[in-house]
């Protein structure tokens, strides 16, 4: 796998981007591309996309993530489920949040694109929804601000 990243994180972030997918088979996987797009594009926010292997082209899994945000602290709202009103109905369930950082909103998005490739590649259980992915997301986003909190903050 090659971590391509035209963004300037800080070395803990990278590291800890590695680690996470180093947990996995990542032979299938051609790239984890991180781009900074604060500046360069119209578009704001954070977004990616996982391709899914082609045969016909011989390429296997590819994650591409970018983010544009000018202004950190940033607030975000994620849908991560749904709950059941009644026999009819249900409702969205949202996680309100905020990306405090560069890296933050880089952890979120790898993890929310991990999914999917995890998901597909069949290495984690589930199914591959964007609520899922979702999660996913956060719990990377946990995990960095857990690490990136401690006095050492150092990935082994």
């Amino acid at each position: 796998m090659h971590l391509q990243i035209k963004a300037s994180l800080c070395s803990q972030c990278v590291a800890f981007l590695r680690q996470k997918v180093a947990q996995f088979d990542a032979r299938n996987l051609e790239y984890l591309r991180l781009y900074d797009r604060t500046g360069v594009t119209a578009r704001k926010g954070v977004w990616g996309r996982c391709r899914y292997p082609s045969r016909k082209k011989k390429l296997g899994y590819r994650i591409r993530c970018c983010v544009s945000i000018a202004q950190f602290p940033n607030p975000v709202k994620w849908a991560v489920g749904t709950r059941r009103l009644d026999a009819r109905r249900w409702e969205w369930v949202w996680r309100e949040d905020q990306f405090r950082t560069l890296e933050e909103a880089f952890v979120w998005i790898a993890g929310h694109e991990a999914f999917h490739w995890l998901r597909h590649s069949r290495q984690i259980p589930g199914r591959n929804y964007e609520t899922q992915a979702n999660r996913f997301g956060f719990a990377w986003l946990e995990e960095w601000r857990t690490l990136a909190a401690t006095s050492e903050g150092r990935v082994k």
